[in-house]
């Protein structure tokens, strides 16, 4: 795993276009990027924890982030678009999802209970595992594509994307925990 020490400037290096997410991705092994996904991933699990339904949903107007249950919902839908990357990039014969982002801030839904946003994470987890295991070693580390927002992906920069986008939503949703619980 990278430690967000090493992760975070590396992330805000690309996404300020100091460098491209493609020179960002090369930077760690797959596997150190694939770990810190998992790892992160099960901190977004840990953040749904001993929520109750009203903090998960709670959104305050003195906050720009979202409320949980949005990012929960948000990055669960946008997994989708990860997971189509994953398999054009490499030579999987796994399924594409018919239902997944094509913008930003898809997906976000208010008010989803607790127990249904651990239920839903539970499987996408379970979902990108699968696509991830079936992909990581069908994959020519050469092959290129080209993204309007991102620039020139190989397999390793959707990798490291899609774990960007969870860091992100995870520092919102910490903060939201925060203000929730001394809000309600």
């Amino acid at each position: 795993m990278i430690s967000s020490d090493a992760l975070t400037p590396l992330i805000l290096s690309a996404f300020t276009k100091e460098i491209t997410w493609l020179e960002a991705s090369s930077r760690y092994s797959l596997d150190e990027f694939i770990d810190s996904f998992f790892q992160s991933r099960e901190r977004t699990q840990e953040n749904l924890k001993s929520l109750t339904d009203a903090q998960a949903a709670f959104s305050s107007p003195a906050h720009s982030f979202w409320s949980i249950s949005e990012s929960v919902t948000h990055l669960i839908y946008t997994q989708g678009f990860y997971h189509n990357k994953l398999l054009d990039i490499s030579t999987s014969q796994l399924p594409h999802l018919v239902e997944a982002a094509r913008g930003f801030g898809e997906g976000a839904k208010q008010n989803v209970p607790v127990k249904d946003l651990r239920v839903s994470l539970n499987a996408a987890t379970e979902r990108i595992q699968v696509v991830i295991d079936q992909t990581r070693n069908l994959h020519d580390p050469e092959k290129t594509e080209v993204n309007s927002a991102f620039g020139i992906c190989n397999y390793k920069t959707w990798i490291l994307l899609m774990l960007a986008h969870e860091l992100d939503h995870l520092r919102q949703m910490a903060a939201m925990r925060r203000v929730a619980r001394t809000s309600l």
